[in-house]
């Protein structure tokens, strides 16, 4: 398994950077196209639309949300992130440690209520990545960046939490991660984020700004990946799927990254940076 992981990770890490920093924006926005309707297909079979049929049906909903979404007015479509994933946010806190109620597991297993969400989610995403890259000069070193952090974070989470994790984040929906871990994720990316606005890749973001948005980006993403984890264990599933030898489907691979993205890009927005 450690094998395949490495395997995997070693092919694909260098690609993927190399295509965020040398792609122009309207090549690279079909890869991430791409990677949405791979995790997609693996979020709606989890949530019931595995027939050719209703698959179609899933996909023709995506297509319909992420054109709205690029429809809005720009000050709309940065601020969606924020309401979407900050009330996201407070639904993972509210049921970390207990059982989500009859309203809450309707939301989530009610098969086209949760293709709304899934769906309204990586449109979101979708929309952050292509406005991040294009950006500005500094918009591909961005796109970077964020996704080091929420790597950095995932394995500085990892570590700490297996050496002195004992306080659980999140027993209800992710028994596994710690408060130890977030602890260590926190320094992890930390020490990225200032590593990040040394060179320069913060723009006119001042320091202070720069990692306090950091931070907040980092600690979304965990709830990204709390969110997956309780769709997952709504629907009794453990793996979104085996597209990629060693760490499961592309769903797992970007839960953190599809929260993370756009709340970075909205941040960076509001921030005044484009």
């Amino acid at each position: 398994m450690l094998k395949q992981r490495l395997w995997t990770a070693g092919i694909l890490i260098p690609v993927v950077m190399l295509s965020i920093l040398y792609l122009p924006t309207a090549i690279l926005q079909w890869l991430i196209a791409g990677i949405i309707v791979l995790a997609a297909i693996e979020w709606f079979a989890i949530i019931g639309y595995s027939g050719r049929n209703k698959m179609i049906l899933a996909m023709v909903v995506l297509a319909i949300i992420s054109s709205l979404v690029w429809l809005l007015p720009i000050d709309t479509s940065m601020l969606m992130p924020l309401i979407v994933w900050g009330l996201i946010l407070l639904i993972v806190c509210r049921y970390a440690h207990r059982a989500l109620p009859a309203c809450m597991q309707t939301l989530l297993m009610k098969r086209f209520n949760a293709l709304i969400l899934a769906s309204l989610v990586l449109a979101l995403f979708g929309h952050g990545a292509v406005m991040l890259h294009q950006s500005s000069v500094l918009g591909p070193q961005q796109v970077v960046f964020v996704m080091v952090l929420v790597w950095l974070a995932d394995t500085g989470g990892y570590f700490a939490g297996k050496k002195w994790g004992k306080t659980p984040l999140a027993k209800a929906i992710s028994p596994n991660k710690t408060w130890e871990g977030v602890a260590g994720a926190l320094v992890l990316g930390g020490i990225w984020a200032f590593i990040g606005y040394g060179l320069g890749i913060s723009g006119s973001v001042s320091l202070p700004q720069w990692l306090f948005l950091s931070f907040i980006v980092l600690l979304i993403s965990i709830v990204g990946d709390l969110f997956e984890s309780l769709f997952k264990r709504s629907h009794n599933v453990k793996d979104s799927g085996n597209l990629l030898p060693g760490h499961g489907g592309m769903l797992d691979r970007i839960d953190s990254l599809i929260a993370a993205v756009p709340v970075f890009t909205s941040g960076l927005f509001l921030l005044g940076v484009f």
